[in-house]
């Protein structure tokens, strides 16, 4: 197994260092929390390989136009790359409205369902309350904060859960992050939330998943 290396920092109030979730507080003192690796950002954030070969054929397509519109007779080295160019712009036009059209479709499912009361995605905490879209949780009731890692298949959740009660106790919410940022996003939210860090329970959850802190 690949050893994959964290930032574990003191336990103080400045937000640490992520792969992929953000932090941001605001000169109001609200803090916003995205996880990024569970949510409709990641779609427009990382393409990944998928985007990669579809920007790819885009190019592809429109080199290959060209050059069949430039062996044609009837066709100058103009005419040519105004074909190759229209094909180019054609294809990903209809990528970024295919992207835009899921992303919409997603987020709107999810809006609609109460998915954001487990998922906190892209959630806001005024020392307070916490929200998550539409809900509303009162930060008192959280007692600590424990990594949690889900699998199925060849996929693999990691994220932060936000819980209410004794040991083990009752799952408020969810921060669903990369695996680089599962051990700060731990430590972050438990400083956020005032509450104590298990630190040996973590730093075990590591050792199993093969995260090794720095």
């Amino acid at each position: 197994m690949i050893l994959r290396k964290v930032n574990l920092r003191p336990n103080d109030m400045s937000p640490p260092e992520f792969r992929l979730a953000k932090v941001k507080e605001m000169h109001n003192g609200v803090v916003r929390v995205k996880g990024n690796a569970n949510s409709i950002n990641l779609l427009r954030m990382e393409g990944g390989l998928v985007g990669a070969f579809l920007g790819g054929f885009c190019v592809l397509a429109g080199i290959f136009t060209f050059f069949s519109e430039l062996n044609n007779d009837d066709s100058g080295l103009f005419e040519s790359a105004r074909v190759g160019l229209g094909v180019f712009l054609f294809f990903l036009a209809f990528i970024l409205l295919l992207t835009g059209l899921v992303s919409g479709l997603i987020s709107t499912l999810r809006l609609l369902g109460n998915y954001y009361q487990k998922y906190w995605d892209d959630f806001s905490f005024d020392g307070v309350i916490v929200k998550s879209r539409r809900f509303k949780i009162d930060a008192s009731e959280i007692t600590f904060v424990r990594p949690r890692v889900g699998k199925s298949g060849d996929d693999i959740e990691f994220s932060a859960s936000v819980r209410s009660g004794p040991k083990g106790g009752r799952e408020l919410g969810r921060i669903v992050v990369d695996g680089f940022d599962i051990a700060n996003m731990v430590d972050y939210l438990s400083s956020l939330f005032g509450v104590p860090l298990d630190e040996e329970g973590l730093e075990k959850f590591l050792k199993k998943e093969g995260i090794m802190p720095e």
